[in-house]
């Protein structure tokens, strides 16, 4: 199983060819030539207070190890995985990340992994807390139940999760090996010898509760700034979809995206997207041009706001090394 891992993303192209049949790619390129500049402009500008929050988060958990981690070499480091993360399976962006969290925050490789690791814990359990508010709308409103309900029961949903997920018998029995072995080779022989370190470092993290408050604050508002992204890119093609379907329904579609079968989320981004926005007003081939516009705004920016960000990082390291 392991030696087919590395040709998953075929799965996701083979579903994207298959929903490629399923459009009519005129009018796709249509909508994308007609796009708004302005709102394009303002969906790209977002990226700013995005990269911002994600890297406030890091500095913020990099400093419980009296790391004097700036604000300023946070974004370097969160930016830094970027380039790698976009084209090729994460992990190669994780070694950027943690390399430059233990150059530039002083921190032992194996502490500089804890903090990375917890930066994506954060960022999933916030992603997941707002899916389930999605999910569990879209249940109560097919059964014609009112959205406040909705809300309510999505939320405890998400704080259930949460609570499972930050369980310390649950961290250390499912998450910690999961978590290891998703981590590049290099990365893991390092840790396993330092397994015990890196498990308290992790849950020093987490715990106690009010340390948890000010990474899932930054972790909900760099969410919520993405959605309002997607809903630029809503607004730049002239799509008759709503803000509130793009913040109720569009996490789940992320989660699904997130499935690591793909290459940028294509395949799967489009398959999820078909599923809960196709309706009588937007079509597939609008919904693809959608996909494709999410895309540029999203992983493709990043990509190219990276590199500069992983050159800086590798000439830091280049001159340790030397």
């Amino acid at each position: 199983m392991k030696r087919l891992s590395p040709f998953a993303f075929l799965i996701g192209l083979a579903l994207f060819i298959l929903l490629l049949k399923m459009v009519d790619l005129h009018q796709t390129m249509t909508l994308l030539r007609a796009i708004n500049p302005y709102w394009l402009a303002a969906a790209l500008l977002l990226l700013i207070p995005e990269i911002f929050l994600k890297s406030l988060r890091l500095k913020t958990m990099a400093s419980h190890f009296h790391s004097p981690l700036k604000l300023k070499d946070a974004i370097w480091t969160y930016m830094s995985g970027q380039p790698l993360s976009t084209f090729t399976p994460a992990k190669l962006g994780d070694v950027a990340r943690v390399f430059g969290l233990s150059r530039l925050g002083h921190l032992s490789i194996t502490t500089a992994f804890s903090v990375h690791v917890a930066d994506k814990v954060y960022d999933l359990m916030a992603l997941g807390l707002l899916a389930s508010i999605g999910l569990i709308d879209l249940v109560i409103q097919s059964q014609n139940q009112t959205p406040a309900i909705a809300a309510l029961l999505g939320i405890l949903l998400g704080i259930l999760l949460m609570a499972l997920i930050l369980h310390p018998n649950w961290m250390r029995s499912v998450l910690k090996p999961l978590l290891l072995t998703l981590a590049p080779k290099d990365l893991t022989s390092r840790i396993q010898t330092h397994g015990h370190e890196f498990y308290h470092h992790l849950q020093e993290l987490f715990k106690p509760a009010g340390r948890v408050v000010q990474p899932t604050f930054y972790s909900l508002l760099a969410w919520e700034v993405a959605l309002l992204r997607a809903y630029f890119c809503v607004l730049a093609l002239g799509l008759p979809i709503s803000y509130g379907s793009v913040v109720l329904l569009l996490p789940v579609v992320i989660m699904v995206e997130f499935l690591p079968i793909s290459i940028m989320g294509f395949g799967t981004r489009e398959a999820a997207l078909f599923i809960f926005f196709s309706s009588s007003l937007v079509g597939k081939s609008a919904l693809l041009s959608f996909s494709f516009l999410m895309g540029l705004t999203g992983p493709i920016a990043f990509f190219i706001l990276g590199i500069p960000a992983a050159m800086h990082l590798s000439d830091l390291l280049g001159r340790k090394t030397t």
